[in-house]
């Protein structure tokens, strides 16, 4: 296992150095490939232009009248003039094979008619155009030849017909060429890439010979400049171990004139704004424990279990967006006959809106057992919100009474945002009037508030719900919104409990958030009739 910086310093360069050499060497090696694949047909094209009609007049010379020996050395002769040919044969336009190289070694063909089967190479033959063989795809291409008027020759890619095709690529290699002569006889040169590999191998070697220079270059580099780095690390591994021990007076000495001197100033600055930090930590850890235990007392004041009321079935969910939520709700039981609820929303969340919410709560707790309607609790509550409260800070809030024997539903808001009612006679979703001005903003607001009343039928359905829902966002910036709402609204009213009811509202706004942070408190209360 590495320990040393030296070492690693050495090894890495050691990585970098035959990473970048063998990526060059491929680059290289692979451009040089293609460069001599394309030589070798320009060559091997040029070569059977200029040798056809040789072999040719020394077949019908030596070979036809039986003089196998003077016609085999001169093609021999012509074939060691060009490395890349592999083989040649004499053939017919009927595609009748008069002489091999590869099989008429030592004398003359005199067994059967040998005749050309493969189909492509019997057009290639017929074809008045010089003409190739891929070797990969086994694609055709012919060459038609064209005069400039410069007087220079240049070849088209064509198909049989003459019709332009697109060239062979640069890096496509060949099995042969087929060379038409006259209107009697055509060469088929075969085409060999072993001087291809030879030139490329060599390539490879003197780029293996450089990569063995430049690792032995960057170990004797890595290795003079790793001491530079490594001696003054060491005084700064010693002064983090005394630091380590609890004496923040020690501070480092480092001469060089470089980064690392850099880092050791650093190293000192750090040492100094240690104890600064310890202090602030030991703050902040202070703060936390008091935020956990706010947040425990906030959670202590929703009500664990909602009263069970003949008529109504209720379910009720709260998710804050921070430690400290700026949401409330709570249900009362002033006498037998009652249940008196309500949901509110404090301006903002963290610690101040927590404790106006902790305010709100002890005030509609402590005044819930007095004979008072609806807004004159709103009233009384208001008046001590805005005496003990900062100006800034105030609460949106619906106040509800339901009525036991009578079976009636009231309510009275306070600039809370409008309930959203399911009436399931009628399968319609409306929303019901809202008004009122939130609490804390002015010190009377009794000539503001109107209370409603309004009877629930059986399967009719009440939501009431913080901000937090219809304004929430997901990652394509778009809004939840009030349509979306009833929307879904009309959809989950139809389940059977209130609690289903509210976790469909509220798994469905974490769906269309689609991970996007929570930017204020989500409240909802559902509220469903059963008889």
């Amino acid at each position: 296992m590495l320990k040393s910086l030296k070492s690693k310093l050495i090894l890495g360069i050691s990585i970098f150095i035959i990473v970048l050499l063998t990526i060059v060497a491929f680059i290289q090696v692979h451009e040089k490939e293609k460069e001599l694949i394309n030589d070798i047909f320009t060559r091997s094209r040029s070569f059977a232009e200029l040798t056809s009609d040789r072999i040719v007049e020394d077949y019908k010379l030596y070979l036809i009248p039986n003089s196998f020996i003077y016609f085999n050395r001169d093609v021999q002769d012509i074939l060691s003039k060009n490395e890349d040919i592999d083989w040649i044969q004499i053939v017919s336009f009927d595609g009748e094979i008069f002489y091999d190289s590869k099989e008429d070694i030592g004398q003359k063909y005199e067994g059967e008619t040998r005749l050309i089967k493969d189909p492509n190479l019997i057009e290639q033959i017929k074809s008045k155009n010089f003409s190739v063989k891929a070797s990969d795809s086994n694609q055709i291409v012919f060459y038609k030849k064209e005069m400039l008027a410069d007087g220079s020759n240049i070849f088209n890619a064509v198909d049989k017909n003459e019709n332009a095709i697109s060239n062979l690529k640069v890096d496509q290699k060949i099995d042969y060429m087929v060379q038409p002569t006259d209107n009697e006889y055509i060469v088929v040169y075969g085409i060999k890439y072993d001087s291809l590999i030879e030139r490329v191998r060599a390539t490879q070697y003197r780029i293996m010979l450089l990569a063995v220079f430049g690792v032995a270059l960057g170990i004797s580099l890595a290795i003079i400049f790793g001491s530079t780095i490594t001696k003054p690390l060491a005084v700064l591994k010693k002064g983090a171990e005394v630091l380590a021990t609890g004496d923040l007076t020690y501070r480092v000495k480092v001469n060089t004139k470089d980064e690392i001197r850099q880092l050791a100033d650093t190293f000192n600055k750090m040492a100094e704004d240690l104890q600064e930090s310890t202090k602030a930590m030991i703050y902040k850890e202070r703060v936390g424990k008091e935020l956990e235990l706010a947040r425990q007392i906030q959670d202590a004041l929703i009500p664990k279990n909602i009263p069970q009321v003949d008529g109504l079935d209720i379910a009720a969910g709260l998710i804050p967006a921070e430690e400290i939520g700026g949401d409330c709700y709570d249900f009362l039981r002033p006498n037998k006959n009652e249940l008196l609820f309500y949901l509110g929303d404090v301006t903002g969340h963290g610690v101040p809106s927590g404790i106006v919410v902790t305010i709100a709560n002890a005030l509609f707790y402590s005044y819930a057992d007095r004979e008072m309607k609806l807004d004159e609790l709103i009233v009384e509550v208001n008046e001590v919100i805005k005496e003990k409260t900062l100006p800034n800070m105030f609460i949106t809030l619906v106040l509800m009474n339901w009525k036991i024997k009578e079976k009636k539903f009231s309510y009275v808001s306070a600039g809370h945002e409008k309930i959203v009612y399911y009436s399931a006679k009628k399968d319609e979703v409306s929303l019901l009037p809202s008004g009122g001005l939130a609490l804390g903003m002015v010190k009377d607001i009794s000539k503001l508030l109107k209370v409603y009343e309004m009877s629930l039928d059986k399967g009719d359905v009440l939501i009431i719900y913080s901000d937090g829902i219809p304004e929430a966002w997901n990652t394509n910036k778009e809004m939840y919104g009030m349509e979306r709402l009833q929307e879904k609204v009309k959809r989950y009213a139809k389940f059977s409990t209130a609690l289903a009811i509210k976790n469909s509202v509220m798994s469905d706004v974490y769906m269309f958030r689609q991970g996007f942070k929570q930017m204020d408190d989500i409240t909802c209360v559902v509220v469903k009739r059963k008889e």
